[in-house]
């Protein structure tokens, strides 16, 4: 549980962002509040990526252009509705 007081001008806003939206008012402010903290980690991540990039031995995978099956296995598929 998380509470927290609004100035009342924004509690008037969220409320009727809330019923435009169609949604409960605390659905709107737990949406709100996951997209500040996903921002805001963002943000973070690319500080430590500008910190400590990608190295070589990371980016070893990336040249595979398809992760298939090495052989052809369509022919395996069980129709569990056929019958017989």
């Amino acid at each position: 549980m998380l509470s927290f007081r609004v100035p009342p001008e924004e509690a008037v806003r969220a409320k009727e962002a809330a019923e435009y939206m169609d949604i409960a008012l605390s659905e709107l402010y737990r949406e709100a509040l996951r997209r500040h903290i996903n921002a805001i980690l963002a943000e973070r991540d690319a500080e430590i990526y500008e910190r400590m990039p990608v190295t070589e031995d990371e980016l070893a995978l990336s040249a595979v252009s398809y992760w298939l099956p090495a052989e052809d296995w369509s022919d395996w598929i069980i129709d569990d509705d056929a019958e017989g």
